[in-house]
Order: structure tokens, then C-alpha cells, then sequence
């Protein structure tokens, strides 16, 4: 039987695309890794995932334009205030052509001292022209601030399904040029080239595409020169979020890099890399909420009901499919990279997946706090969770003397510092908060890690009932409560 999409519910169908965005290049990336793998050889490709990080660790300087531009251009949208939504985008550019210059120094200086000084093995990399390397990879860094802003921009006004299949475009035209080149046995330098001249020509193209998706919209001078500062006032909060995160959960592989050296980075950079796809597919079954509660707020309506539900259905599909992840691992990667590989990958594979269980508790509270003007609250909280947990990281790190360590640490820190986030959501959503409710919604959290974790049958199979029956009770029998589905329209 054909199913027709567009009856399904609007937020569903947000859903569908952002998993089809979130989902289907990492599975063709991971499937692709062997291959690019042998082609570049261990040491490159751990180079490679350096560089790739260097991109990550530099949007810490985008200032989060993307969710100001989610919420701004949503919340003006939804008062029809037209003048407002083009001086909110026109701002949003002339900010982000400023931020590109910024990257570039912050990218380059470093840079230059990392590769003349030996920083994390750098000079003993058998590849050409490495701080070239670091220049076009900065570039890159400060080109994705464009893309973030226009795709959030699209995400503002829902639509979604655009929004996916150019980001898709994007990163699979990004994977294969890179593959390509590699397969040609083109060096990095090359490689990265490609990359350059593709980022660009597509963020021409999501340009020019705003334009036919808001037709007022016209590229200029701001009309009221006050919208920088409220701009910039609204990002820094969500911009401190997202520079706390990155300092915490994309150093990680540096400390690895330093601690056990570059071959140790593609194991570890691996399984870090297709967790961090995966975190980022779960963001996106829930990331059309942002607006939605961004609007409902313009409006002056509650969106804690839908809250609630959303929650519940995204946690249940979160702790099931990352249990039946850690089961079918074993029978997947021996087949996918050898069972060499895999028993080398094996203990990062286990703990991740605990971490990445825990984890996911911070998705909707705060797409809530960003999205209803609490902005300042969800960093103090960035903060409390982030600073633990690189303590624990760290820590673990060196008291035990291992890279596993360090993801258990984070684990740890994460099991003590969710409560209070969860505990803070429900007293300014609810007005008041209940300790003994904030404990026991997280023990199907604790029980999912146990599992993970022991090697005795009966604490397996108790872990399991407790599992479900406090699944059942806190998250999943409030999604069957009537009109769930019209809620979500």
C-alpha cells in the first residue's frame, strides 16, 4: 500500500526529513570509511579527522547564529511583521561576513604554531604542505557559518523538507568529491581543494533560493540599524552554549592525539564521529519543535502538553534503537571493518553508546529554554553539565590511563548533572518542580547504562523490568493520551 506523506501530520513530516537528512549520510559515510581508510592509510585519515575537527572547533565563533535565525524569523513571521524579517536576515549576513574574518585569525594563528611546533603529531604527517592544509580547512570552517544561517533560515519558516535535501546535497557532493580525489590518489591538499570550490558554489545556491522562498526578502542595508544589537544580544546566550560544548565534546580527540598519538585518533575519531552523527540524528527528529514553541510563545500559548509528548516519543525511540545498536554491533562491525578493527574499536563502541543514552536528556529542554526566551538560564546549565563533565573526562583520562576512561567520565558527570536540567525545565515550565519525579524519570536512563555495561544475566534482566516499567510510567503513557496527533499538526 502507498502511503501519501502529505497526510501525515506536519511535525512528523518535519521529522521524517530531518532523520532522512541526519541519517542517511552517516550510513553511507560509515559504509565508505574501510575504503577511505585504506586508500588514505591510518595516519592521513587520522590528519584528516584533526582537520575535520579544526571545522568543528571553529563554528565556537559563530556566535549560534542559526538558532537566533530560527527564532527570530519564526517569531516575526508568525506577526506577519515583514520589515522585521528582512532586517533580521540582512543582519544575520553582514554579521556572519564579519565572523568569517574573525575564523581565519583564530583558525591561522594557532594553526601556524601547531604545524612549526609538532603539536599533536603534526610533523611527523607524511603529507604535503600541512599548514596549507589548515588554511583551507579554516576556510571551510568559516564558510559553514553562511550555511548554517541560511539553513536555519529555511527551518524558520518550516520548511524542512528544503532544508534537508540541500544539506544532503551538501554533504554527500562534500563525502564523494573527497573519496574521488582519494581513490585518484590525489594528496590532502587537493583534496581539500575540492571541498573549497564545492562549499562554495552551494552556499551561492542556498542564497539565492531564500530569495524564492521569501519573496519580500531583499538583500541590503537594515532599515532599523538597532536589529545588530538585538542580534547580537539574543545569540551571545545560545553562542556561550554552543562554545561551552564544542571546548568540552570535540576536544576529546586532542587529548586522545596527545595521550596516545594518531593512529589511536582514527579508532577512537571513528566511533566518536558516528556517534556524534547519531546524536545529530536524534536532534533531528525533535529540532522542528524549536520554532514551533518559538511561535506559540509569539502567540502566547502553553507548549508544555506538546513538550511533554514530544518527549516521551523521542526518548523511547532513543533508548530502544541504541539498545538494539549495542546488540546487533558486534555481528555489524566484523562484518562492516574486520574483526580485527572491531576488537580494537569494541570498548569505544560500548561506552559511547552509554554516554550517548544519557546524553540525548538535553536535546528538548533545550530547543524549550532557547525557544521560550530562557536563553540565559540553558547556558548557566551548559555550563554546570559541561564543566563536570570534562573534569570526569579528563580524569578519568589519567587516573586510569586509558582513552575509554574518557568516555566513561563523561558518562558519569552526565548520570549526576541531568536531574537538575530536567528539575530546572519543570519549575519555569510548571511553576514548581518534584524531586521524587525529576529521580525516577531518569532511572530507565540508568538501567538502559547498566546493561551496557554488566556481564551478570540477572542484573541484566532486572535492569530490563525496570527499564520499561519507569519508561512506561514517565515517558511513553503520556503519548497515547488522547489528541497527540493534533497537537503535532
Amino acid at each position: 500500500m502507498r502511503i501519501n506523506i502529505r497526510r501525515i501530520p506536519i511535525g512528523i513530516q518535519h521529522s521524517i526529513w530531518g532523520v532522512m537528512d541526519a541519517g542517511l549520510y552517516p550510513a553511507v559515510y560509515l559504509a565508505l570509511v574501510p575504503l577511505l581508510l585504506r586508500t588514505m592509510g591510518f595516519e592521513v585519515f587520522g590528519l584528516w579527522i584533526l582537520l575535520n575537527q579544526v571545522v568543528t572547533i571553529l563554528q565556537a565563533l559563530n556566535l549560534n547564529l542559526g538558532v537566533t535565525a530560527i527564532k527570530t524569523v519564526s517569531f516575526y513571521s508568525a506577526a506577519d511583521d515583514q520589515d522585521k524579517v528582512n532586517d533580521t536576515i540582512n543582519g544575520l549576513f553582514h554579521i556572519t561576513v564579519a565572523l568569517l574574518f574573525i575564523a581565519l585569525i583564530a583558525g591561522l594563528v594557532p594553526g601556524y604554531f601547531a604545524v612549526k611546533n609538532g603539536w599533536w603529531g603534526l610533523n611527523s604527517a607524511t603529507v604535503t604542505n600541512v599548514f596549507l592544509c589548515v588554511v583551507i580547512s579554516t576556510i571551510i570552517g568559516g564558510l559553514r557559518y553562511f550555511d548554517q544561517v541560511c539553513q536555519n533560515i529555511f527551518k524558520a519558516k518550516e520548511r524542512f523538507k528544503l532544508a534537508s535535501i540541500l544539506n544532503m546535497i551538501n554533504r554527500f557532493g562534500l563525502l564523494f568529491i573527497t573519496l574521488g580525489l582519494a581513490l585518484l590518489k590525489y594528496s590532502l591538499l587537493i583534496i581539500l581543494w575540492g571541498n573549497l570550490v564545492y562549499i562554495s558554489c552551494y552556499i551561492l545556491v542556498q542564497f539565492i533560493l531564500i530569495q524564492k522562498v521569501i519573496p519580500y526578502y531583499k538583500p541590503g542595508k537594515l532599515k532599523d540599524k538597532t536589529e545588530y544589537k538585538s542580534l547580537i544580544r539574543f545569540s551571545i546566550w545560545p553562542w556561550l552554549q554552543t562554545l561551552i560544548i564544542i571546548l568540552t565534546f570535540q576536544t576529546d580527540r586532542f587529548w586522545v592525539a596527545m595521550f596516545a598519538g594518531l593512529k589511536e585518533v582514527s579508532s577512537y575519531g571513528l566511533v566518536s564521529t558516528m556517534f556524534n552523527h547519531i546524536n545529530i540524528i536524534f536532534t533531528a527528529m525533535a529540532l522542528w519543535m524549536m520554532p514551533r514553541i518559538a511561535a506559540m510563545t509569539s502567540r502566547g500559548e502553553d507548549p508544555s502538553a506538546l513538550y511533554h509528548k514530544v518527549r516521551g516519543v523521542l526518548f523511547g525511540i532513543i533508548i530502544f534503537s541504541l539498545l538494539l545498536f549495542y546488540l546487533v554491533a558486534p555481528f555489524l562491525f566484523r562484518f562492516w571493518i574486520g574483526a580485527d578493527t572491531y576488537n580494537h574499536m569494541k570498548p569505544y563502541i560500548g561506552a559511547f553508546v552509554a554516554f550517548e543514552i544519557v546524553f540525548t536528556h538535553t536535546i528538548l529542554p533545550f530547543f524549550y529554554l532557547n525557544a521560550a526566551g530562557k536563553e540565559q538560564v540553558a547556558t548557566y546549565l551548559t555550563l554546570l553539565y559541561c564543566a563536570a563533565t570534562y573534569i570526569c573526562m579528563i580524569g578519568g583520562l589519567y587516573i586510569f590511563m586509558n582513552t575509554v576512561s574518557l568516555v566513561q567520565g563523561m558518562t558519569l558527570s552526565l548520570c549526576f548533572t541531568m536531574p537538575v536540567i530536567n528539575a530546572v525545565v519543570q519549575k519555569i515550565m510548571h511553576g514548581t518542580w518534584s524531586l521524587k519525579k525529576t529521580v525516577l524519570e531518569m532511572l530507565p536512563t540508568y538501567a538502559a547504562i547498566v546493561i551496557v555495561y554488566s556481564q551478570n544475566i540477572w542484573v541484566t534482566v532486572l535492569s530490563g523490568l525496570i527499564l520499561i516499567g519507569f519508561l512506561w510510567k514517565y515517558y511513553l503513557s503520556n503519548v497515547f493520551q488522547k489528541g497527540l496527533w493534533k497537537q503535532i499538526i
